[in-house]
């Protein structure tokens, strides 16, 4: 991941940026329960908002599903869930193509954290979605 914003930080200073994880299969996940891990920010930051799209509706099977972006040391370490959405299969709660906002604490990242998403538990029927992830720098 390089977005160049290490080389002019005062300028970024206070100011948003966003972070996409395209295309995660979050119903691809391992006993582990990990959907996609291991972005590192590189710098101080704060991750205030993030946003999800289904690419395509969740079979019935993903009913209670639930998505969590979280900070980890590594990329399988321990992980401290900041943000989560309610995913199903239905389509009133979170529509196909359109952004749904998960529900975020603001989260410091340090140099040395990485950023996760992972889910409650593995579920055949969720598919394909894409996570944008709003930050400023510290």
């Amino acid at each position: 991941m390089s977005d160049f914003s290490s080389l002019c930080p005062l300028f970024n200073t206070g100011m948003y940026s966003e972070l996409t994880l395209p295309y995660c299969n979050a119903g691809g996940v391992s006993a582990t329960e990990v959907v996609d891990a291991g972005y590192p920010f590189g710098r101080s930051v704060i991750v205030t908002a993030a946003y999800l799209k289904k690419h395509t509706a969740f079979g019935e099977t993903a009913t209670g599903a639930k998505l969590y972006l979280c900070r980890q040391t590594s990329a399988s370490a321990a992980a401290t869930v900041f943000a989560s959405i309610v995913l199903s299969a239905t389509d009133t709660v979170v529509v196909p193509k359109q952004w749904a906002a998960f529900t975020v604490t603001a989260k410091t990242f340090g140099a040395t954290k990485v950023l996760a998403l992972r889910t409650n538990k593995s579920r055949t029927g969720m598919k394909h979605v894409s996570v944008i992830v709003r930050y400023k720098e510290k």
